[in-house]
Parts: structure tokens; C-alpha cells; sequence
């Protein structure tokens, strides 16, 4: 075999478009010049035939092809986005992505019945170091204190707790991800003999660990008839625990928002309420976009959805507008916000939609934000906008997110 020499490039210019002629090259390394350029006509012929057997696949054994596709997705700049652009084809060929389950999801996506689980190794955050630890992880539990007792002795850090429950693994002990995380996070706190009297007496508090802490220095008494946790004791777990307790009471405003937005960040899709459900309550007006994409043009409609793409731009005419590409569960549209061009005045029929959009929410609002948009219909299945209206229902999943609270 020859030595392959390389070289470095030392500059690359533009040359146009010009005329060129392929020329095979009877060599077996089977490249081919054009105009002093390497390239490879038989490459062409090769993609037009793996083209033909990827759709064959597809359309045939669409769960084997799925999953395929979404065990490739960790070698990708970016695993959760490839997932999120998957899982929205998926229910078009009738295969479902299961949420993850600590008890049912193997390290990597595998086929169930005719849909796909979720893989533990997939969650964002879960490090192939972390994938070792799970290894000797105990995920068949009886309660959750057996379960984070079981998480400790593998060696997972109440980061990796804090992140299979926001991703839903642990939903068969309750829907409450929020609270959850929280009595991960004070059970943490807690000394080996703390543990084990809120294990003994938690049934007798809601299960709850927080309820079962005071309640061992309020109520509960040892032989001597002392608190089994002494006061000092427990003003030092309320101060260590003090910053968990403020994101817990802020996200448990609003618990099925919390659940869509750590599903979404940490999975790539939602795998609770729909949006739509959840936002019902400020808007009764809203639709999914599916049904949006089937009105007649001009008729004006309401819906919510997240913000993939967005981009500031200019019309041909030099009116600014923004242009959005904005999903829900049930697809994805293009949406766009119109300001007033330079010559232009505001007037009470004609507003500056896009200015009232940047007022309204302190700028264009970003990708991945949650909106409420209005306006009407257009004849390519679009959408003209009279406003977007980022939702205000942050979410916080980590301490460094305290400094936004107010």
C-alpha cells in the first residue's frame, strides 16, 4: 500500500461557475479530475441507490429505521436537537418514542412492541462515566428512599438523580417531577441515621421528606423523649437546603410547564400535557397547529408552540419583519411579524407589529421560547402575525438559575 502524503492547504479562492469534464481514471483509487478538481461520479451513483434503500427501509420496517436513526443521534454536534427533528416524523409512520423508565429503558433505545424506548444514555447530561456507574445501580426499587440510598452507593450524584426525575424515569412514584427533585436534593443533605428514621416514619407524613424532617423534630421522640432530630440540627438542613426550596416553590407554580420544559431540554420532546392543554386556562382560543394549517387563508386563529428558528430580516420592499418557524405537538409553521418600513408612519391601523412584539416581550424572543401567537392565515400554509407573546413561566433546574429569581 503507497503512503498517502499530505499536504497542507495554504489558500482557497473562489473560481465561479464554469464548464467542466469528468474524467474516470482507470486506477483503483478510482478518483476523478475535473478542471484540476477531485471528484467522483461514482459517488453520485452510490448515494442515488443507498437513496432508494434508506426509503424502502423507511416505508417497510419503519421502528428498525427509527431506531437506527436515534442510536446515531450521540454521535451528533447536537443529540437532543437530532432527536427533537426524529421524533416529529415519527407519528406519521405510526411508531411511538416511549418516555424513558428507570425500570423498563436500557442504556440505549430499543424496540417495545412496534415503538422505540427511551435510552437512559440519551438523557442530556448522562456521561459515558456515568453510564458506568449505572452498571451497579439498583433500578428495581420499593420506595424512592430505597431508590436514592441505591443511587448513592453507585456512586450518582444528585445531579444524575436530579435529571432521570425531570426526565421522567421515576413518573411511577408520582407526576410531581418538581417535588421529587426537591426531596432528592434534601434527602442528599442528610446524615445516614436521618435517612433511615424519615424511611421509617415517612408513611405516617405523605411520604413526604420535607413533612418527615420536622416532623422528627416536632413530634417524633426518642426513648429519653428527644426530638430525633435535634433543633440546632435542623436549622443547619434548612440552611443548606434553603436554595433548593426556592427553586421548588417557584416551579411548583406551574407543574405540567415544568414537566414540558424539562422533557423538552433534556430529551428533545415533550412527554407530558400537550401546550396546548396546558395553556388553555389563559387563552381558550388556542389550536394546534395542525388544525391552523387547514384553515381557509385570512381566517385568524390562535395558537402556542416553541420557537425553533428565528430570523430579522427584510422584505424585497425593505419592510423589517421577523420570521419564525414555531412547533407544537402536532407540527410546525411559519410565522411571520411585520414592522413599518422606513417611510412608513404608524397609525392606528397600520401598527408596527414587529416594534410591539420587541416591547412587548424586551426583544425578539429567542429560540426555544414558548409563545402565544395571533394572527391570520395565509395561502401558503403560513401565518401573517398580529402578535407573539413569549410566556412568562420560567423554569429553574439548577442553582446558578437563583439570580434571575425576583
Amino acid at each position: 500500500m503507497k503512503t498517502v502524503k499530505k499536504q497542507k492547504i495554504i489558500s482557497i479562492k473562489p473560481i465561479g461557475v464554469k464548464p467542466t469534464i469528468d474524467l474516470e481514471v482507470d486506477h483503483k483509487d478510482h478518483n476523478f479530475y475535473a478542471e484540476g478538481m477531485v471528484t467522483s461520479n461514482s459517488h453520485s451513483f452510490a448515494y442515488s441507490i443507498l437513496t432508494a434503500q434508506t426509503v424502502y427501509l423507511k416505508f417497510n420496517y419503519p421502528t428498525q429505521f427509527y431506531l437506527s436513526l436515534l442510536k446515531m443521534t450521540r454521535n451528533e454536534p447536537d443529540p437532543i436537537g437530532e432527536i427533537s427533528k426524529i421524533h416529529k416524523e415519527m407519528s406519521s409512520f405510526g411508531v411511538e418514542l416511549l418516555p424513558p423508565s428507570l425500570t423498563l429503558s436500557g442504556m440505549d433505545f430499543a424496540i417495545e412492541d412496534k415503538n422505540i424506548r427511551f435510552g437512559l444514555a440519551s438523557i442530556k447530561g448522562i456521561s459515558e462515566k456515568t453510564m458506568e456507574k449505572f452498571n451497579n445501580f439498583q433500578r428495581q426499587y420499593a420506595s424512592k428512599f430505597e431508590l436514592f440510598s441505591s443511587a448513592k452507593k453507585a456512586g450518582l450524584g444528585i445531579g444524575i438523580i436530579s435529571a432521570i426525575i425531570q426526565a421522567g424515569c421515576l413518573d411511577s412514584l408520582g407526576k410531581n417531577r418538581v417535588l421529587l427533585v426537591y426531596e432528592a436534593q434534601l434527602w442528599n443533605l442528610l446524615k445516614d441515621h436521618e435517612k433511615l428514621n424519615v424511611a421509617k416514619y415517612a408513611k405516617n407524613y405523605e411520604d413526604n421528606v420535607a413533612k418527615t424532617v420536622k416532623a422528627l423534630v416536632e413530634v417524633v421522640k426518642d426513648e429519653k423523649g428527644k426530638p430525633l432530630i435535634k433543633p440546632s440540627r435542623f436549622e443547619t438542613i434548612k440552611r443548606n437546603s434553603q436554595k433548593y426550596k426556592e427553586i421548588y416553590n417557584k416551579n411548583k407554580i406551574s407543574l405540567d410547564f415544568a414537566n414540558y420544559f424539562y422533557s423538552e431540554k433534556l430529551l428533545g420532546y415533550n412527554t407530558g400535557k400537550k401546550l396546548r392543554d396546558i395553556f388553555l386556562h389563559k387563552k381558550s382560543t388556542l389550536i394546534p397547529i395542525s388544525e391552523v394549517k387547514k384553515l381557509e387563508e385570512k381566517n385568524h386563529c390562535d395558537f402556542i408552540g416553541k420557537i425553533d428558528e428565528v430570523k430579522v430580516t427584510k422584505s424585497k420592499a425593505g419592510t423589517p419583519y421577523a420570521n419564525f418557524q414555531i412547533s407544537d405537538e402536532s407540527g410546525s409553521i411559519k410565522v411571520m411579524l411585520f414592522g413599518l418600513g422606513e417611510n412608513t408612519k404608524e397609525t392606528k391601523w397600520r401598527p408596527n407589529k414587529l416594534e410591539d412584539c420587541k416591547t412587548m416581550n424586551n426583544g425578539i424572543p429567542p429560540e426555544g421560547s414558548v409563545v402565544i401567537v395571533s394572527g391570520s392565515k395565509t395561502a401558503d400554509d403560513s401565518l401573517f402575525a398580529d402578535s407573539v407573546a413569549s410566556q412568562q413561566n420560567s423554569i429553574y433546574d439548577k442553582l446558578s438559575d437563583l439570580k434571575d429569581i425576583k
